[in-house]
């Protein structure tokens, strides 16, 4: 009996769990589902075992796996080993990509969510460019117009100055406190507010004052580009006004103040031109550009280019109708041609990792 043929794609992240996908050979999804982060044991060897299993029954009926991709959040070993899986820090150390090969005597391929979310645009795009994904942080890949991720942050020093800017954008990038104080007083705020809640967020470590390379002068971008930094920027800019509350109904109160879940009333607010909202995102815009700058000149030395389109994926993103035009102005006027535009995966609602992963799988099948 002949059998049909799929890619297997993994997306194992720290939220809701592993998203588990059977690719046809044509690229089309025939089936999904997910091993719950509940799931997920306090022993790898447990978690491999259980991953394993679950992807062995969820296979189609009468179907066959060819090869295996896996997107993982963290940074990863070049062996497939989990180097730095912050939400699942117990697992640093074990090489998952291993485990898989052991389990299914099949090619595995692994990479880092960045950079599959960056191989799925190209697989439809087939050209250079950069990939932003905002969420908890900000993540980032360069990808050549074959399809190399470049620079990619494997195998880790644990130095900040061995990270690329374009691969580990939100953590390497220094955002200078001086002019972050001029862009506030901009909009009319405080950047020492802001300063004071992050040392008030108990789910912040104590050098979130710090920059990379412990700089006292500078922050790490990802504190303010992110899903939470909006967060933490609008609650700066309101400060004790509560003129936005009547624009919020009681649900919507409640939940303002996530960062995890916050941006879609931030988002609404701003469409309704709530001055708090407006200003908020006109801020995020200009210190995106600023990032922006940092990363495209210092990047001009490895041949990174101004003008190439910017591709962004992840649920913050889609504010891009809120700060995009302000971060596209400065960017204008700084005379960099790079665009920002949301992600083609986003618009098609597809999985960008998942489709990554199904990329590493056919490379991986292809090359074994």
């Amino acid at each position: 009996m002949n059998q049909d043929q799929y890619y297997a794609a993994l997306d194992i992240g720290a939220g809701r769990g592993a998203k588990i996908a059977f690719f046809t050979l044509d690229g089309k999804i025939a089936s999904e589902t997910l091993l719950g982060v509940e799931d997920y044991s306090l022993n790898f060897e447990d978690f491999a075992v259980t991953l394993s299993d679950r992807i062995k029954k969820a296979v189609p009926e009468n179907g066959k796996i060819l090869s295996i991709g896996i997107s993982s959040a963290g940074i990863l070993n070049s062996d497939g080993g989990f180097q730095l899986f912050v939400n699942c820090a117990r697992y640093n150390g074990y090489n998952i990509r291993k485990a898989m090969e052991e389990a299914f005597d099949l090619p595995v391929a692994i990479d880092n969510d960045a950079n599959t979310g960056a191989l799925a645009e190209w697989s439809v795009l087939r050209m250079e460019l950069l990939y932003w994904v905002f969420g908890g942080g900000w993540g980032g890949a360069w990808v050549s117009e074959d399809g190399r991720i470049l620079h990619s942050a494997h195998d880790w020093d644990g130095q900040d100055s061995s990270l690329h800017y374009t691969n580990e954008p939100g953590y390497a990038i220094p955002l200078s406190k001086h002019r972050l104080r001029l862009l506030f007083l901009e909009v009319g705020a405080s950047y020492e507010l802001f300063e004071q809640y992050l040392t008030e967020d108990p789910d912040l470590s104590e050098t979130v004052l710090l920059g990379p390379g412990g700089s006292a002068d500078s922050l790490r971008a990802e504190v303010i580009l992110s899903g939470p930094g909006r967060c933490r920027l609008f609650r700066a800019l309101v400060g004790d006004d509560t003129f936005y509350e009547r624009f919020l109904d009681i649900h919507e109160l409640s939940q303002i103040n996530d960062p995890s879940i916050a941006g879609k009333h931030i988002s609404k607010l701003s469409n309704m031109r709530v001055e708090s909202a407006i200003n908020t995102d006109r801020l995020y815009g200009k210190i995106l550009a600023e990032a922006a700058k940092i990363m495209l000149k210092t990047g001009a030395a490895d041949g990174l280019r101004e003008d190439l389109p910017i591709f962004l994926g992840g649920k913050p993103s889609y504010a891009l109708p809120y700060f995009g035009p302000s971060c596209q102005r400065v960017l204008g006027k700084m005379g960099i041609m790079s665009y920002l535009r949301p992600s083609v995966l986003d618009e098609k609602n597809l999985n960008a990792n998942l489709v990554g992963a199904c990329v590493l799988a056919k490379r991986a099948y292809e090359t074994r």
